[in-house]
């Protein structure tokens, strides 16, 4: 996956969360409002969503941001995203969550891309089903903000 898409964050990396400031604040970037297909859950043991069957016609809608990020500083905030969610490649045991591709929709345009998106695969999917609490309207800002 050498494509340099543009990356749909749907948690901490928002706009507004802590780990935006600390790995996208930094560098040049647009973001605009989007969703998704998936089923969001919030992870209560660390504090931070996941999302599971991304993609799926059958899933219920994710919403977050797309994040642009110019050539130029891509490959340094891409590898902070990816060591940020403990992704080491394609299928590696180790990682907890995997990268991958998606379509995305803007919501301010309508306009349908293809972004990559962190999402959870395998025995970690397994584990968030377990004892993960499903955000059925998709928005984990919204469901943050609800519970304090």
């Amino acid at each position: 996956m050498n494509q340099q898409l543009p990356v749909f964050v749907y948690g901490s990396l928002r706009h507004g969360f802590g780990n935006h400031r600390l790995y996208l604040a930094p560098y040049p970037h647009e973001a605009y409002p989007a969703k998704a297909k998936g089923l969001l859950y919030h992870l209560p043991v660390s504090g931070y969503p996941a999302v599971l069957q991304a993609g799926e016609a059958d899933a219920s809608w994710v919403y977050g941001e797309v994040v642009f990020i110019p050539a130029d500083v891509y490959p340094r905030v891409l590898a902070g995203l990816d060591e940020l969610e403990t992704y080491y490649g394609p299928d590696d045991p180790r990682n907890e969550y995997e990268r991958e591709m998606v379509a995305v929709t803007r919501l301010d345009t309508g306009e349908e891309l293809q972004a990559f998106i962190y999402v959870k695969r395998g025995e970690q999917e397994r584990l968030a089903r377990q004892i993960g609490i499903p955000v059925p309207e998709g928005d984990w800002r919204g469901f943050m903000g609800s519970r304090k």
